[in-house]
């Protein structure tokens, strides 16, 4: 009986740590407008909500793919959305989620259209969109990703949080970002919007005036959260478990956040809100693609393809196979998400590195690549890792590296720098070298010549191509090793290694 006792206790104890664990977990969920992920459904256990991760994520797909097969390259093929796609999409998910989360955006009305704030949450937007433009047009993109980030979580939150969708709207609300159409008043701060509710589920809390059944004189609201700014009496609360102003009159809440009753008192409208909110980002980015161009929105989803060549005499096979790689890569990715939105040529030639070559045509590119010459030569070790460091610097996070060379690093002190940075900007650095680590060799620039006299033969350590391996493997890159016969055909790795996430080092030859 003890024993029993003592089994019960031991379950009583454990459900009671889960569900204190879980009370933590939902504590710390802001809960200010659609769930920000996945996760925030797990904690909520409203598997069925649509959270803003998702409505992102799904509208710069459709846009996307409805993007391409109007270009008429594209008709008839298959185009695969690569990892630079995806990584983009990701840092628009990210921003959107954040402004949940930071400290300067979480509790502050006007970025989540909560307590009224409607009009400075309008202007808001207005400013976001501004600054999108601005960064595409300056080739910022992870900057415009950003600010389209914040602009979808405020406009996807005015339709879980406001009345529209109670007033019978099934259309979205087009003066939030085009101050020329119609505009709908929001009530007075002395308006009363609500009536009491004291259920989980509220419904017909708000008065006639702010719901479908007085089309005649419609008045906007949203709910108020927490304690700030103070809710006045007689107006809606946001309402949910996690906002306090849900006790103070009028009692309840009005969100659509979620599916769950527990969060969202109007839970039942939760996918009609969804929906607009849905409609109004497909919106935006349709009208962001027909403002910057077709061709500019692509590439705003996509980092720069940067290739770091060792110009020395020893480098002429390497330098032809690089061309050809990068005409392949180019041509391949033409017109597609897939496309560079920079390209970027950084030479090196010890002891000079440099100068940056940038553009965003693909022709300027491969002509300045064709005026590439290998020229000069001597002892063994380059500034390779200067020439990365300055690749880095150069190129916009979530790019991608290609090193072509045949030379030790002569300044490995900047190892750590260089991997901080790439580590820093998640970009991908792939080294394709023409010699074995274990050869033993005569004095680079003097290999292909023929000479009668005693050549100078200098003794390389196996390993001294090991931070070149160690960097390609803390960035997901690669690290291969061929021959001068064979780098034609071992760089067709390197263009097959851009739709790879983690890929070891390898061998050819």
């Amino acid at each position: 009986m003890s024993q029993c006792r003592g089994r019960i206790g031991e379950g009583s104890v454990k459900q009671m740590h889960w569900f204190i664990l879980t009370y933590l977990l939902l504590l710390a969920l802001p809960c200010t407008g659609f769930l920000p992920n996945f996760w925030s459904r797990v904690l909520t256990l409203s598997w069925d909500s649509h959270t803003h991760q998702f409505i992102t994520e799904q509208a710069i797909l459709n846009v996307t793919l409805e993007t391409l097969r109007s270009t008429e390259n594209l008709q008839g093929t298959h185009t695969r959305l690569g990892r630079g796609f995806w990584r983009a999409v990701g840092e628009v998910v990210k921003s959107n989620a954040a402004m949940d989360f930071l400290s300067s955006t979480r509790s502050d009305p006007v970025y989540h259209f909560d307590s009224e704030r409607v009009d400075s949450a309008m202007g808001m937007l207005r400013q976001f969109w501004a600054q999108t433009l601005l960064s595409v047009q300056a080739k910022e993109y992870q900057s415009a990703r950003r600010s389209l980030g914040q602009l979808f979580h405020s406009l996807q939150d005015f339709y879980s949080h406001s009345n529209w969708v109670e007033m019978g709207q099934r259309s979205i609300y087009l003066h939030l970002m085009q101050p020329e159409e119609p505009a709908f008043p929001v009530a007075e701060e002395g308006t009363p919007t609500c009536m009491e509710c004291f259920s989980l589920t509220c419904r017909n809390n708000l008065l006639p005036k702010l719901t479908k059944t007085r089309q005649d004189s419609q008045l906007l609201t949203t709910g108020y959260f927490s304690t700030f700014p103070p809710k006045p009496e007689g107006k809606c609360s946001h309402g949910g478990i996690l906002d306090s102003s849900r006790y103070m009159g009028a009692k309840g809440g009005i969100n659509k956040d979620s599916t769950s009753p527990v969060f969202s008192p109007h839970h039942y409208l939760h996918v009609e809100a969804a929906t607009l909110a849905t409609e109004a980002t497909l919106t935006v980015l349709r009208d962001l693609r027909d403002t910057v161009g077709h061709k500019s929105f692509l590439r705003s989803q996509v980092p720069a393809l940067v290739f770091v060549m060792d110009t020395t005499g020893s480098m002429f096979e390497e330098i032809t196979a690089a061309r050809l790689r990068a005409y392949s890569i180019i041509q391949r990715r033409a017109n597609s998400p897939a496309q560079p939105s920079t390209f970027i040529l950084v030479p090196f030639h010890d002891p000079a590195v440099g100068p940056v070559y940038e553009t965003d045509d693909p022709d300027q590119f491969m002509q300045h690549m064709e005026n590439l010459i290998a020229l000069g030569g001597g002892d063994e070790p380059e500034m390779c890792l200067s020439a990365v460091l300055l690749a880095l610097t150069h190129s916009p996070p979530l790019s991608e590296i290609f090193v072509f060379t045949d030379a030790s690093p002569k300044d490995a002190h900047l190892f750590d720098a260089v991997k901080a940075l790439a580590l820093e900007k998640q970009s991908k650095v792939t080294f394709l070298l023409t010699e074995d680590p274990t050869y033993i060799r005569e004095s680079r620039g003097r290999r292909r010549r023929k000479r009668k006299k005693k050549r100078s033969v200098e003794t390389l350590p196996a390993d001294r191509f090991s931070l070149y391996s160690a960097l390609s493997s803390l960035s997901g890159g690669m690290t291969v090793f061929t021959t001068n016969s064979d780098i034609h055909k071992v760089s067709a790795i390197v263009e097959d290694n851009t739709a790879a996430d983690k890929v070891p080092h390898t061998h050819s030859g």
